[in-house]
């Protein structure tokens, strides 16, 4: 089978079922008892086990197949959960990560060793036989129930020929499971050919029928009593014959074992085993609640079903690729209506202007539409953290309380791909520097467990993520003497600073208070990295802290980096488009009604000082004449204002964001360009930089 055309949905299911067995391990670990838990966390390594089976990587279902033996015991309450296996699971996920994206990257999934864990997963299930009665074939303990009639015997007398056997060898070698089903059916069911018809087609929904007894043609005659036996080749485990068996009506019994064509002698201890049980055979008929269970664990698993068909079908993968590409030409179409728009009002064209305010709609409906589906909620980064935070927890000896608010927000995919690695540095940060150890914490009458927020929300036009925590804070004095040690500022240039400033010197290249260096941080490359990869997304960081109260992240990123509304303006014969989502107001002011406070041109704005920027001599743009009015923009980043002073406002447009390329990356003033409709290209200004 060629399986390259099902790569991409083997890793991306397997990603997903990845970080599902990592919430659900996490859930357990906080509730141990949670048995519904145990069952997610079953179903989602079975699913894997099966999908890796079916792709070839058998390493990948030898470690599921042993992960779900533990967990089948944990589940039917034969094996306790503790600490130990907890941990051993986690591990097993963290592996099957790794084997996953050794595959993605083309290469073997034996990169990663496994053996030990696999070795580790088997005593625990072995090492719990003497309790759990008869554990030994953990798959054999499940039919049990429903097999408490003594039907094991027949269950392994089928005799197998050499080509049988053959099959089943070449099977295990592939990481298939072959299994012996022997039904008995009910002494009042009419129509046996229907039922053994039902039951074979069941089977073969899991995998292959290698050979019934008597054959399929027999059992389509009739010319059988009321039992029959079927071997199966499946990816699926013992668990999922059982239930899809189960589910046939008119079955008064039934068996499911595994068969290993190369232990002969062994079977026949293991069909005594059973054997053993039919002198309590008539305790089956009160064991059987038992089978009740087994509706309930059908019930558990068919809501899934449901619930996941629907979402299947309703949505489509799409390469991240073909998104862009539709970006791309979507801005085009607004750069060439623009353009529409400017000749229908210079040539005064009404049917045009009439047409094009039709075409504005459908344009601006489209456009919406394709920034939708680019947007991914912020679930997709924050679900990797709770893991992570637990992992440091146990590193660092601290106790902390991971709080996710707000992960339904939804950002632009290009956004979603950066954002990783500077939360995981603020996470780290708060972890490590930021709450206290639980000793100190109850000396300062906190309480021993630390809090530690994460929290997305809107804010206008921006999406607004902040990485909060009630650690004991950023001594501004501290970071003042280390920025002057390193040589970073004068202890001049530090006295003059606030403590907000100060603190902000935490984001300096190379700045870092840890006295020593660790794997969780303290090698200075955080919170330059952070601010950097931020502002290469049009975003800002920023930090507000109070000491022994805590310190707060705020990370402000647009909603989307293609196309946005803009204010043109006009600096000489320039024009140069700021971002509306920046813009307070627009004013018009004399001359006269600039002020001048230690060194710096203000303006009064409604009681509030506001610094202004001259864009003329920022730019170093060649003067021609004083105006005798001029216009301020009045913009914002963070808490912060200004006003940029420009010669002339055009005015409102939506604009395309251009990349500058890898020539002017050094040009920290602008975060790109756009074309206009008249061709001519506008620079787009990055407020934030201006003002810093």
């Amino acid at each position: 089978m060629d399986t390259n055309q099902y790569m991409d949905m083997f890793l991306d299911e397997s990603h997903e079922h990845l970080q599902s067995l990592n919430d659900g391990l996490l859930s357990l670990e906080d509730n141990m008892e949670d048995i519904s838990v145990v069952n997610e966390i079953f179903r989602n390594a079975h699913t894997l086990k099966g999908m890796s089976a079916t792709m070839g990587y058998n390493k990948i279902a030898e470690l599921t197949h042993e992960m779900e033996d533990v967990l089948d015991l944990i589940r039917k309450e034969q094996l306790k959960l503790d600490e130990t296996i907890i941990d051993i699971l986690f591990k097993c996920v963290d592996s099957l990560g790794q084997m996953i994206d050794n595959v993605g990257n083309g290469d073997p999934e034996d990169l990663v060793d496994v053996s030990d864990l696999v070795a580790q997963l088997s005593k625990i299930s072995k090492g719990e036989v003497p309790e759990a009665q008869g554990a030994a074939p953990a798959a054999a303990a499940a039919p049990a129930a429903p097999a408490a009639g003594g039907d094991a015997a027949p269950a392994s007398s089928i005799e197998l020929s050499d080509v049988d056997k053959d099959v089943i060898r070449e099977a295990k070698e592939k990481g298939l499971l072959a299994v012996h089903v022997h039904i008995q059916l009910a002494e009042t069911c009419l129509l046996k050919s229907a039922r053994s018809y039902m039951v074979m087609n069941a089977l073969d929904e899991l995998g292959d029928v290698i050979k019934s007894v008597p054959p399929t043609e027999d059992l389509e005659q009739e010319k059988f009593d009321h039992d029959f036996d079927v071997v199966v080749v499946t990816a699926s485990d013992i668990k999922a014959v059982e239930d899809a068996v189960n589910t046939i009506s008119e079955i008064e019994k039934f068996t499911v074992e595994a068969i290993d064509p190369d232990a002969k002698p062994a079977e026949a201890p293991k069909a005594e085993a059973p054997k053993a049980a039919p002198a309590p055979a008539p305790a089956a008929k009160p064991a059987a609640p038992k089978p009740a269970a087994k509706p309930a664990a059908k019930k558990a698993a068919a809501p899934a079903q449901p619930a996941k068909k629907p979402h299947k079908s309703q949505s489509v993968r799409v390469d991240i690729d073909k998104l862009d590409t539709l970006m791309n030409l979507m801005g085009e179409l607004v750069i060439n209506k623009v353009r529409l728009e400017q000749i229908g009002q210079t040539n005064r064209l009404t049917e045009l202007t009439e047409t094009l305010e039709q075409m504005d709609r459908v344009t601006t409906d489209l456009q919406n539409i394709v920034m939708k589906v680019r947007m991914v909620p912020v679930s997709s980064v924050f679900n990797r953290f709770p893991r992570m935070v637990r992992d440091i927890a146990k590193e660092l000896n601290k106790e902390f309380n991971l709080t996710i608010e707000g992960e339904e927000t939804e950002l632009d995919r290009t956004v979603i791909d950066e954002i990783g690695d500077p939360l995981m540095h603020l996470l780290r940060n708060s972890c490590d520097h930021g709450v206290e150890m639980p000793d100190v914490r109850e000396a300062k009458g906190k309480p021993r467990v630390g809090e530690i927020g994460l929290i997305a929300r809107h804010e206008g036009n921006n999406v607004v993520i902040m990485v909060t925590d009630d650690g004991a804070g950023i001594d501004a004095d501290k970071i003042r003497s280390k920025a002057v040690e390193k040589g970073m500022i004068s202890q001049e240039e530090a006295d003059k600073l606030d403590d907000a400033d100060a603190v902000r010197l935490i984001f300096l290249p190379g700045f870092s208070t840890a006295e020593k260096i660790t794997d969780i941080s303290g090698r200075g490359v955080g919170m330059d990295v952070v601010r950097s990869k931020i502002e290469s997304l049009s975003g800002h960081v920023d930090v507000e802290t109070k000491i022994d109260e805590g310190s707060v992240f705020k990370i402000k990123l647009p909603l989307t980096l293609a196309i946005i509304q803009a204010m043109l303006v006009q600096v000489q014969e320039e024009m140069y488009a700021i971002p509306l989502g920046s813009i307070d107001s627009t004013i018009n002011i004399q001359p006269t009604d600039i002020q001048t406070i230690q060194n710096k041109e203000v303006i009064v704005l409604r009681g509030e000082i506001i610094p202004i920027i001259r864009m003329d001599k920022l730019l170093q743009v060649p003067h021609v004449k004083d105006a005798e009015d001029l216009f301020v923009v009045v913009v914002h980043a963070g808490e912060a204002k200004a006003g940029i002073v420009v010669d002339n406002l055009i005015g409102q447009q939506e604009i395309v964001i251009k990349t500058l390329g890898s020539l002017f990356t050094g040009l920290k003033m602008f975060s790109g360009a756009t074309v206009l409709g008249d061709g001519r290209v506008a620079l787009i200004l990055d407020v934030a930089t201006m003002m810093q």
